[in-house]
C-alpha cells in the first residue's frame, strides 16, 4: 500500500515537473520554423510571417499554444486559419489557409475588396478591373458582408478564374442572385447553394457556339440549365 502511494506521489511529482518546468525549457524552444501556404513575397505575407514568428517564439515543441497564434492571426482578414504542429525537439510547422479574392463592393474611393466567403479584405488596389462588382446590398459591417450582398459575394467568389474577366456585375432580384456577363448574357443562380456546380454548368453552356441568341441561362437546377431568350429573365420565374 505504501509502495503504491509512493509511486503515485512520484508520478504526480514528475508530471508537475514536466508541466511547470521541462516543457518550457530553452532546450526545446522552436528554432526551425517552416511556414506553409503563405506567399512571403508580398508585404502582407511578410507581415503575417513576422506575426507567426512572434507567436511561435512564445512556444516550445513541448508546449504548443494555438491560442496565441490564433490571436496574432486575427489581425489579418486574409488569413482564414493557421495551425501549428511541433516536430520535437526544435522544429515546428505552421500551415496557413488564406482567403481568396472574390469580388469588389462599392465604387471609387468607397470600394473594398471582398473574399470569396464575404469577408472584407481591405482596399482593392489595382484589382478593381479584374474582379466582378457586387451590385446590390448594404455596405459591410464588422468586417463581413451580410444579407443579399453576402449571397452575391459567395456566388461571385465561386466563379472560375477564367470566367471572372467576363463578369460585369451581380444583382439580387426576386428570383435570387443574377450575374450579368460583359456580353449582356444574364446567369440566374437563385440562391448561392451549390454555386460551384452552377458555375461549372454555366461554363459548359457558355462554350456552346449556338448560344449567340440567348438572353439568360437559368442555373437554379445546375444539372439542368435552361437557356432562354429575351431581355427580362425574371419572366422565366
Amino acid at each position: 500500500m505504501f509502495a503504491l502511494t509512493g509511486l503515485l506521489i512520484l508520478a504526480i511529482g514528475l508530471l508537475a515537473l514536466y508541466w511547470f518546468v521541462l516543457r518550457d525549457l530553452a532546450v526545446v524552444e522552436i528554432r526551425d520554423l517552416e511556414i506553409r501556404g503563405l506567399d512571403t513575397s508580398t508585404t502582407e505575407g511578410r507581415q503575417v510571417a513576422d506575426a507567426i514568428e512572434l507567436a511561435t517564439g512564445e512556444m516550445t515543441t513541448l508546449h504548443i499554444k494555438q491560442g496565441i497564434l490564433d490571436e496574432e492571426m486575427s489581425r489579418f482578414p486574409r488569413v482564414e486559419s493557421a495551425t501549428v504542429s511541433a516536430d520535437f525537439p526544435n522544429g515546428a510547422t505552421v500551415t496557413v489557409r488564406q482567403r481568396q479574392d472574390g469580388s469588389i463592393f462599392g465604387e471609387d474611393e468607397e470600394a473594398v475588396l471582398i473574399a470569396s466567403d464575404g469577408t472584407v479584405l481591405g482596399s482593392p488596389g489595382d484589382r478593381t478591373e479584374s474582379l466582378p462588382l457586387v451590385g446590390d446590398g448594404d455596405p459591410p459591417e464588422g468586417g463581413r458582408l451580410e444579407g443579399i450582398a453576402l449571397e452575391q459575394a459567395i456566388v461571385l467568389g465561386a466563379a472560375p478564374t477564367e470566367l471572372r474577366t467576363y463578369i460585369d456585375r451581380s444583382d439580387r432580384t426576386g428570383n435570387g442572385v443574377e450575374v450579368t456577363l460583359s456580353n449582356g448574357l444574364v446567369l440566374l443562380f437563385g440562391d448561392p447553394v451549390k454555386a460551384v456546380e452552377k458555375w461549372r454548368s454555366a461554363a459548359t453552356v457558355i462554350a456552346d457556339p449556338e448560344l449567340s441568341d440567348a438572353g439568360y441561362v437559368d442555373l437554379t437546377v445546375p444539372m439542368r440549365p435552361a437557356v432562354g431568350s429575351g431581355e427580362d429573365p425574371e419572366a422565366a420565374g
